[in-house]
């Protein structure tokens, strides 16, 4: 009698059986509606990742077609210049003997980053050379500069960046964009402009970067139009920089 009590006090009462039985068999309803979620948002990542895939493979053949696009200008430009057949041999000779009025801003710039003798023709464009990275029409920089251009972050930046690889702080101090005087000051002498040989290159390395993150017309005709105040601002504060430091050396020399 004493083991019969014991076991009915060890027996699960029926009503809580029932309850943990419905309990359960909610679990694995739950269970169920989970599996079949996670199975829809799998397929879900496969079909966004297929798209993504095929997204990636239309902006590489729309880079591929812009780059035919800018060669096929080149060309035609060379064309236009050189009459109805292209003499690369002639090209590459104009490129190594510039014209004159070219000639003495090659001189006056050859100290700097962006001179580099023996230019290649204008069609081989970022390509390696001797630890110089060539950007166009005869434009070479420091390999090692330009790797780290490119992890720049902002187009500002960037180019103020690539205007001082290309120019030089020296040369930059004593340029402006333009030419012409600025109207802030009624005494300002206008000083020499920038190469638009050169400025011209500065905005194609910006507009190939800019291709890479967006295809919008609109977008990169709005950014490539900030380039001449970048470009201004870079002067604007090595200028500065340079007044500070003359301060500092006046004061210097007073104690």
């Amino acid at each position: 009698m004493e083991d019969m009590d014991s076991l009915e006090d060890a027996a699960v009462p029926r009503a809580l059986y029932e309850e943990l039985l419905r309990n359960y068999q909610q679990q694995q309803e739950e269970m169920r509606h989970l599996q079949q979620e996670l199975e829809r948002t799998r397929r879900q990542l496969v079909q966004q990742a297929k798209k993504l895939k095929e997204y990636g493979a239309l902006v590489s053949e729309m880079k591929e077609l812009r780059d035919l696009n800018r060669r096929l200008q080149d060309v035609l430009l060379l064309r236009l210049g050189s009459g109805p057949a292209i003499d690369l041999e002639k090209v590459k000779s104009e490129c190594l003997d510039p014209e004159p009025e070219l000639r003495s801003t090659f001189s006056e710039e050859a100290n700097t980053s962006s001179y580099y003798p023996a230019p290649a023709p204008v069609m081989d464009k970022y390509i390696l050379d001797n630890g110089k990275v060539h950007l166009g029409s005869g434009i070479w920089v420091d390999e090692e500069k330009w790797h780290q251009l490119q992890v720049t972050q902002g187009d500002s930046k960037y180019t103020k960046n690539l205007a001082v690889m290309i120019w030089g702080t020296d040369v930059l101090k004593n340029r402006s964009v333009t030419g012409v005087a600025t109207k802030k000051k009624k005494d300002a002498v206008p000083k020499p402009p920038l190469s638009p040989h050169k400025l011209s290159i500065v905005r194609e390395c910006l507009y190939d970067r800019i291709a890479q993150e967006t295809v919008d017309e609109t977008e990169i005709a709005q950014r490539l139009s900030k380039v001449n105040k970048y470009i201004c601002e870079k002067i604007m504060d090595i200028n500065k920089s340079c007044k500070n430091e003359e301060r500092r050396e006046a004061k210097y020399n007073l104690q």
